[in-house]
């Protein structure tokens, strides 16, 4: 049985779907929601509440509700937890985020704006003359997130932010391992200009160049990360957890 706050979200999708209700437009008012669907206010709130937990809608205050679709960070967190409920071992999510990197490389190079090609050796320029290591993690991270942005796949996007999020909170100083691990930057250095000069050119053989990097690249990440002990499980990521947030 349909319970009464399940009426406003399958009212809103159903407006959504059908176009009579657009990005940035405002809802009915609570009240005047709960009269056209003939359920209290209270579950009309519940409902809205929902949807706005769900990234779908924007309270507003003294303004009502719209229509966001703000859903990067919240499906971001989502997905987060999923891997860790899932127990999806950290070997297992490098793997899955460097097949996402390889895949987008093909529509991202090809579709990229001129906009996008000129940020991307801005990013190369500032990841070579970074001279902190928290600088060239940072601008790693553009670089690689960017091609992402840039193949247009919102479930690519999503998915990579999520697995981004696991690997920054488990999984610290991961780029100076791996540069440990391969006794050299010069393996990454010219990685990353390969990689954005194939971006910026249009050249999806030159992009693809970074491919055969891989092969030496993930050995070496899942070799630091078993020495590290950086395969966790759901209880050790639940339990570190927890004690942060006690008071």
């Amino acid at each position: 049985m349909e319970k009464s706050y399940e009426k406003v979200i399958e009212y809103v999708k159903h407006g959504i779907g059908s176009g009579e209700i657009q990005a940035g437009e405002k809802l009915l008012p609570e009240r005047e929601l709960a009269q056209k669907l003939e359920i209290s206010r209270n579950s009309a709130r519940e409902g809205l509440r929902i949807l706005e937990n769900m990234g779908v809608l924007e309270s507003q205050q003294g303004a009502g509700n719209y229509v966001s679709g703000n859903f990067d960070e919240i499906l971001a967190e989502m997905l987060s937890f999923m891997y860790i409920l899932k127990k999806i071992d950290v070997d297992k999510i490098t793997e899955f985020r460097s097949t996402l990197e390889w895949g987008a490389i093909e529509t991202g190079v090809k579709q990229a704006t001129e906009e996008q090609r000129q940020k991307m050796m801005s990013y190369l320029d500032n990841l070579e003359r970074a001279e902190t290591e928290e600088e060239r993690v940072r601008w790693d991270k553009a670089i690689h997130c960017l091609l992402i942005e840039a193949s247009g796949n919102f479930c690519m996007l999503a998915n990579y932010k999520a697995l981004n999020k696991i690997m920054d909170e488990y999984i610290p100083k991961m780029r100076g391992k791996i540069i440990e691990g391969m006794h050299s930057e010069q393996f990454l250095s010219r990685a990353h200009r390969t990689l954005a000069e194939g971006f910026a050119e249009g050249n999806t053989e030159k992009a693809r160049g970074t491919e055969a990097a891989f092969p030496l690249y993930l050995p070496v990440l899942i070799k630091i990360m078993t020495e590290f002990r950086l395969i966790i499980s759901i209880s050790q990521c639940f339990e570190s957890q927890g004690k942060e947030r006690e008071p």
